[in-house]
């Protein structure tokens, strides 16, 4: 009887801890898609040199970012979060000074670690060994 009740709580216990992950993953995966997409449209732009379009859609991405960090700070290691923040800085001044090459440049680093962080953290074998 004893081990039925340590062997139902084990259960429970991993069965939270399963869910917990894949609601973890889900979030990630939204919120980077979501912010993907919205630098894919700043990278049209500023490949069209179309400044006033970049710009106001960097202000998009920066607008929502910090509703996105509060999710993703509780989650992730800061230093992930710090060079997100650190990309959208020099992307920022990069469109301002009109600047397309570096511009692009930066905004392909920062893709790359929005889209990095949900592989990172997601829940499988790879990542739990």
């Amino acid at each position: 009887m004893h081990t039925i009740k340590i062997l139902i709580a084990i259960t429970a216990i991993a069965a939270l801890i399963i869910g917990a992950s894949l609601f973890e993953g889900r979030l990630l995966r939204n919120d980077a898609n979501n912010l993907g997409e919205k630098i894919s449209t700043i990278e049209k732009s500023t490949k069209q040199e179309d400044w006033s379009m970049a710009e106001k859609n960097l202000n998009s991405v920066i607008d929502e970012w910090p509703k996105v960090e509060n999710k993703w700070s509780v989650i992730l290691d800061h230093a992930e979060i710090d060079n997100i923040e650190d990309a959208l800085i020099k992307v920022a001044a990069y469109i301002k000074a009109k600047d397309s090459t570096s511009a692009l440049a930066e905004l392909a680093s920062l893709k790359n670690f929005i889209n990095h962080i949900p592989e990172k953290e997601a829940f499988n074998l790879k990542n739990i060994f």
